[in-house]
């Protein structure tokens, strides 16, 4: 029995191999969980995890292979070369990242560790199919003298060749012939079986012709009359194209006996069907019609997740809602917005698609700041703290992609050697946004923000919890539709605004970073997404409200995001390092960036141009012209 020498050969090796590959794989496990392993960690604990697995794999596959190896080990020539290749794919990974990991060498290393696997796995599944066929082969009486033995003895040639064969039988529908099937006569259909079941003694082997198979069969088939009459006969359901039992499968498989004719069959339910009740028959139709209805609304939510939220196109406000209903339509509108966007922003291939997802974050974080007073905050202040969280992780990487866009657009009329200058701070930028953008990919991924979406839109659903009182316990009526709350709201919030014409000032010594300005950006923006939030119950002339309203905020935006942007610039210069805030014991002197230096000058200007243009847009909000069309807006909301 030479495979079984050497299965006891090795098999201290085996075990050895196979229990190092285990080790290895959890102790990367425990590594990876301990050092919280994510898109944003080291490069040092990113090699480590993954070496560690990957040495795992292959050491418990090596162990898996020679633990059924049949032969001597240096002959197994498939096993040898998929250890060789996986080992090289690790070495290369092992010297190549992160420093080396590009292109073409990611290519050789994921090549030769996955061929090294795949080969692994081929030997070991042929291996196991070899010797299962072989055990199945060998003779129980051995004192038999006319039947011959058999032993599986195979080399490694066999193994591709055993497992090519196994393929192209499942392809094209063939017989697999195995060695314990040997052809005894120049007729193809004729076999010599020899005993393959250990509970079955066939002292003699079985001749079987192709020609046979079918009287066999008949003799084990029966009338439709009899097998109606009969309970005990088990029917059993034979697609049309499905192959005749052969003798083969009847000794190996006896319950097969039992399967009845596909023609049997049929007449069976011609004569069962003729004693069903018609009646039953349609309400069984019904009844799977519906199932499938349902089976297919379901289908469709898994293909399209929040899809009722996500195909919004508008809020539906009614000026008979009240404002907690509105509130929903609003947050329901902007949560599909900002699901719609969210698989753009994780792909990362249109920055857009991050600013777009943003916006609605931030649109959803106003509506609860606008509307706080006719929310809920008990059951809505959880789901507001992950909204800013959703609204901060965007915005880190949002910011970044406007600094770099600004870089461009200055040195579209800059010289190439502004560029090579100014490439420190281009660098230290990209460096910052991959940081910030690998820890916003971590947040999207994380159960905490697939928690918020799956119990916030619940929660959008239940229309129960967004009921309003209209009344107080004493009988006195509280003002809760939208058509009664939102004018005084509106005036409201146009007054908080006008009321900053006495305190703004473009005298830096007096207000060096334009704190007035900043909180004047923040009102005109509550009052334009109010006005957004309700165009759709309030007057035509929300238009060109708006759009006085957005050039007023973009100025001001801009000029904050300048002021923002000169004192980081600044920052840069001292400690070489991008959103450092505060110095090091060894960055005490300003470096020298002679195309930052340029930069920082041009933003000066612009922060200059901006406040020279600013009273030409705020004229537009504060003229009697506006608070007219502002009236006007607000008087259709009593139309609509």
């Amino acid at each position: 029995m030479a495979s079984n020498i050497f299965v006891k050969k090795y098999s201290l090796a085996a075990s050895l191999g196979f229990l190092a590959g285990l080790v290895s794989c959890m102790t990367g496990l425990l590594f990876a969980i301990v050092s919280r392993l994510n898109r944003g960690s080291g490069s040092e604990t990113i090699l480590v995890v993954c070496m560690l697995f990957g040495a795992g794999v292959v050491l418990i596959l090596s162990g898996i292979n020679v633990a059924g190896i049949g032969q001597k080990l240096s002959r197994s020539y498939s096993f040898l070369a998929g250890l060789l290749l996986s080992a090289i794919g690790l070495f290369i990974f092992m010297i190549s990242f992160p420093d080396n990991w590009v292109y073409p060498r990611v290519s050789y290393a994921i090549i030769a560790y996955s061929l090294g696997i795949f080969l692994l796995l081929i030997n070991i599944f042929v291996n196991y199919f070899l010797q299962a066929l072989g055990d199945s082969g060998q003779q129980e009486d051995k004192n038999k003298t006319d039947n011959v033995q058999y032993e599986p003895q195979h080399n490694d040639c066999s193994v591709l060749t055993t497992f090519a064969g196994i393929l192209m039988t499942n392809i094209t529908s063939g017989t697999y012939e195995p060695a314990f099937i040997t052809s005894t006569s120049d007729d193809e259909n004729t076999y010599i079986i020899n005993n393959t079941t250990s509970e079955e003694k066939h002292p003699e082997p079985l001749f079987m012709e192709s020609n046979e198979e079918k009287s066999i069969t008949e003799t084990k088939s029966i009338t439709a009359t009899d097998a109606v009459n009969d309970k005990s006969v088990k029917i059993c359901n034979v697609d049309d194209e499905q192959e005749e039992t052969t003798a083969l499968e009847t000794t190996q498989f006896p319950e097969i006996a039992e399967v009845i004719e596909p023609e049997i069959e049929k007449e069976i339910e011609d004569i069962e069907g003729t004693q069903d009740n018609k009646g039953e028959g349609e309400a069984q139709y019904s009844s799977e019609e519906a199932l499938c209805s349902k089976e297919k609304t379901d289908v469709q939510e898994l293909v399209v997740p929040y899809a009722e939220f996500r195909s919004l196109k508008k809020t539906d406000i009614r000026s008979d809602d009240t404002m907690r209903e509105a509130a929903r339509k609003i947050l329901m509108y902007h949560f599909g917005q900002m699901l719609e966007h969210e698989r753009g922003t994780k792909i990362g291939r249109d920055i857009e698609e991050l600013h777009d997802m943003r916006v609605a974050a931030m649109r959803m974080r106003s509506t609860v700041e606008v509307l706080e007073d006719y929310l809920n905050m008990n059951e809505m202040s959880s789901y507001y703290k992950d909204i800013k969280s959703i609204r901060k992780t965007l915005g880190a990487v949002r910011d970044l992609d406007v600094f770099l866009e600004k870089i461009d657009h200055y040195l579209t009329a800059q010289p190439l050697e502004r560029a090579l200058e100014i490439e420190p701070l281009t660098d230290s930028l990209l460096i910052e946004r991959a940081k910030h953008r690998g820890s916003m990919l971590v947040y999207l991924d994380d159960s905490r923000y697939n928690k918020f979406k799956k119990n916030f839109a619940d929660y959008l659903r239940t229309r129960k919890s967004w009921k309003m009182k209209s009344a107080k316990k004493n009988g006195e009526p509280i003002p809760a539709r939208v058509v009664d709350v939102l004018p005084v709201l509106l005036y409201s919030q146009l007054a908080t605004v006008r009321a900053y014409s006495d305190v703004l000032t473009d005298d830096t010594t007096i207000d060096p970073y334009l704190e007035k300005y900043h909180q004047l950006r923040i009102d005109v923006k509550i009052l334009r997404y109010t006005i957004e939030f309700f165009k759709e119950v309030l007057g035509s002339e929300t238009k060109t409200l708006i759009k006085d309203l957005k050039g007023l905020q973009d100025n001001l935006g801009d000029m904050h995001d300048t002021v923002v942007a000169l004192e980081m610039l600044e920052n840069f210069e001292k400690y070489g390092v991008w959103g450092e805030t505060h110095g090091k014991k060894n960055s005490v002197s300003i470096r020298d960036y002679p195309g930052v230096d340029a930069y920082i000058e041009y933003r000066k200007k612009e922060l200059a141009s901006l406040l020279d243009s600013f009273p030409d847009a705020w004229s537009k909000v504060i003229d009697p012209d506006f608070s007219v069309r502002f009236s006007q807006a607000i008087a259709g909301i009593y139309n609509s």
